[in-house]
């Protein structure tokens, strides 16, 4: 067996492009002679990054070639031989779980195993190997588990592949169950291009069939004429592993390249992926198939490689290694002997370990340990995260200071070191505040209700903190004083008052600084002013529990409505009488029935809103007339006073100038405290 998985092919098709042999049997077929030849394979120790250790589970292991848990933990290796071994309980059994006679002449054997969804019911344990004769042909058998062992006779023959050539390489042999409950199948091309894009066999394609062997109805090809209704996907050189991601149930099929690109696809029903028209992405592109997510060259670089082995997404039961990891694709390659980390929401990979002795599978157990099977070690490997990422021990607590007053928050947090912190002050980080406390030398009222929080970080995660808060205690500030006012008579007047300051704030008007009762909001209105409200002045105190501040005062006018002259109704002719003869207009300018000696005439107006205040007199009041010219000619009062037994109403008494206009009418307007009346008309003689 040894002799023939190393030689070289030279017979018929073999010789050619197409079948050519594996990079995996010229690299692997010296550590199969060696272990044959009875030389003791030491471990080689993985170069693992900062915080992971590794350690050896079991070793002897001729020639692996799979390996999957079981759902109650167990760990199943497949040995090209034959054997299905059984690591239990850290330990390999020494009772093979089934020997089957297998043809493992060069990449052939016992080359995957797989559980049934329903294993802790059923016990149905499912397995692809090459069954020899002439010609040999690979087959899906389902066996029954008694305990750690095999029911003798129960293989039960699911579906028997297309029979092989004398070409010994590119079997495939991944089988996994997907989350739709259906058993998947991944076949080798038998190192004949032309079967990969045919779909009347199954060589070169993923395949899908039921537990019991029947073929799903919902088939991307199960209606197509001559198609093998097995079919899922196709277009496939050799693809050796493939996983479904838990939870999302996503699949990645690993294909194995032969002279330029190893590739990870995205496993999507009925898709092909252009074996051997293309090797890598199509250049230039080819609607008609589908590009690889990722794709690496080969070559002997801690990048590249020969042949594309083992796959595994880290989605975990149990998160053991850092957050950065979950839901990223451990992938290896066999002849360079690393594994790396791929990102599919951007496609790149990152270098995870190197110096792994030709690697041939990967599987990630539900306690978030990496496994990974090495052909040269003749061993298995758990991959652990030793470094522990931050946890917070000890978090920031609220804090309540008096404005102006330093306050501190203080994080402690464990973890491997170097911790770094980075505190955030509502969410948003803070420019510098990269030490375990954090500290305001003089809070201000702004900071009041700012909330801060501690985000610690090393090499393998991060911690958040809670959130504490700070209360900061302020006397009132006024933020907005008051302004004058200036309103009419009978209007209302309203003072405002803006502050800031802890609360409860409480607020007192105080008018000429006496407390007004029942003035106790930020605002005080006077619904009605009246003229003994003018000249007032208005002020507040807001307090608080930390103190107390008083806004300006703020000074009342209240100006009395302007003067309305008397007319008759319905026209702006002035009630007006010569203050002597008591005639009504039109006045001459000069009047010998006069009181004085300077024989001008005198006109009685009357006036609504012409009260003067105490201590007045008619000096307060003025008086103009307006010609046709608009020229102004101002007029003597001589006496302002109430109309008896007329409510409201005033008596004025002008004297009519000698260069008032003659012969026309002129308007008269009378001012008090800079109210101005209307403008009423008079005829002059």
């Amino acid at each position: 067996m040894v002799r023939e998985f190393c030689r070289g092919d030279s017979t018929g098709a073999t010789a050619g492009r197409n079948y050519r042999l594996l990079s995996i049997q010229r690299l692997v077929c010296v550590a199969i002679c060696l272990l044959f030849s009875g030389v003791l394979l030491a471990a080689v120790a993985a170069t693992l990054p900062t915080g992971f250790v590794e350690t050896q589970i079991a070793s002897g292991l001729s020639s692996p070639t799979a390996m999957e848990f079981a759902p109650d933990g167990r760990l199943f290796v497949c040995l090209q031989g034959g054997n299905l071994r059984v690591v239990k309980n850290g330990a390999l059994l020494p009772t093979p779980f089934v020997t089957l006679t297998v043809d493992s002449s060069g990449e052939r054997g016992l080359l995957g195993v797989a559980f049934d969804p329903s294993f802790a019911t059923n016990n149905f344990v499912y397995v692809y190997y090459t069954v020899p004769g002439s010609p040999a042909h690979n087959r899906v058998s389902r066996f029954t588990a008694n305990g750690d062992v095999a029911v003798a006779g129960s293989e039960v023959v699911l579906l028997n592949l297309d029979n092989l050539s004398s070409a010994t390489n590119h079997n495939g042999g991944a089988i996994h169950f997907g989350p739709d409950g259906k058993l998947y199948v991944a076949v080798g091309e038998n190192a004949n291009s032309a079967n990969s894009q045919t779909l009347v066999n199954l060589l070169g394609k993923v395949l899908r069939i039921n537990s019991d062997g029947t073929i799903p109805a919902d088939n991307p090809f199960f209606n197509t004429a001559g198609a093998r209704k097995e079919i899922w996907a196709l277009g496939l050189r050799n693809p050796f592993t493939f996983a479904f991601q838990p939870g999302t149930g996503r699949l990645f099929i690993n294909d194995v390249g032969q002279s330029t690109w190893e590739e990870i696809n995205d496993g999507i029903a009925g898709s092909n992926y252009g074996w051997s028209i293309c090797e890598g992405a199509c250049s230039p592109p080819n609607a008609n198939f589908r590009d690889p997510l990722f794709q690496y060259g080969h070559g002997s670089s801690s990048t590249t490689g020969c042949a594309i082995v083992g796959g595994n997404f880290y989605n975990p039961s149990v998160v053991q290694f850092p957050a950065s990891y979950v839901g990223k694709y451990f992938f290896a390659d066999l002849c360079t002997g690393w594994i790396r980390l791929f990102d599919s929401s951007n496609n790149t990979a990152a270098d995870f370990a190197t110096g792994i002795s030709s690697p041939v599978d990967l599987k990630v157990a539900t306690d978030g340990s990496l496994y990974y099977l090495s052909i040269g070690s003749a061993a298995v490997f758990k991959v652990q995260f030793s470094g522990a990422a931050p946890s917070i021990t000890t978090q920031p607590s609220n804090q309540t200071v008096m404005q102006g007053q330093p306050t501190t928050f203080t994080v402690a947090a464990s973890g491997s070191t170097p911790l770094s912190y980075q505190w955030q002050r509502n969410q948003v980080n803070i420019s510098g505040a990269n030490a375990s406390s954090y500290m305001i030398a003089a809070t201000a009222f702004a900071d009041n209700g700012a909330r801060f929080r501690c985000v610690v970080s090393n090499a393998f995660g991060n911690a958040t903190s809670n959130e504490a808060t700070l209360t900061v205690n302020a006397p009132p500030n006024i933020n907005t004083n008051l302004v004058d006012q200036t309103v009419m008579q009978g209007q209302p007047a309203t003072f405002m008052v803006s502050a800031s300051g802890s609360t409860p704030l409480s607020y007192q008007w105080q008018r000429n600084q006496v407390n007004i009762s029942g003035a106790n909001a930020s605002s005080y209105i006077i619904a009605s002013t009246t003229l003994s409200d003018n000249g007032a002045k208005f002020r507040c105190v807001v307090s608080n529990a930390f103190g107390n501040a008083t806004s300006n005062e703020a000074m009342l006018t209240v100006q009395p409505p302007p003067p309305i002259l008397l007319t008759e109704e319905g026209t702006d002719s002035a009630i007006a009488f010569d203050s002597v003869t008591m005639m009504r207009d039109p006045f001459p300018l000069a009047n010998v029935f006069n009181f004085g000696s300077d024989n001008r005439t005198r006109v009685m107006l009357f006036s609504t809103n012409l009260d003067l205040l105490q201590g007045e007199n008619s000096s307060a009041v003025t008086a103009r007339a307006e010609d046709a010219l608009l020229n102004v000619y101002p007029l003597t009062v001589e006496f302002v006073g109430p109309v008896p037994n007329l409510a409201g109403v005033t008596e004025v008494i002008v004297k009519l100038p000698d260069n008032l206009p003659t012969s026309q009418d002129v308007r008269v307007s009378v001012t008090l405290h800079a109210q101005t009346s209307n403008k009423v008309r008079l005829r002059i003689k």
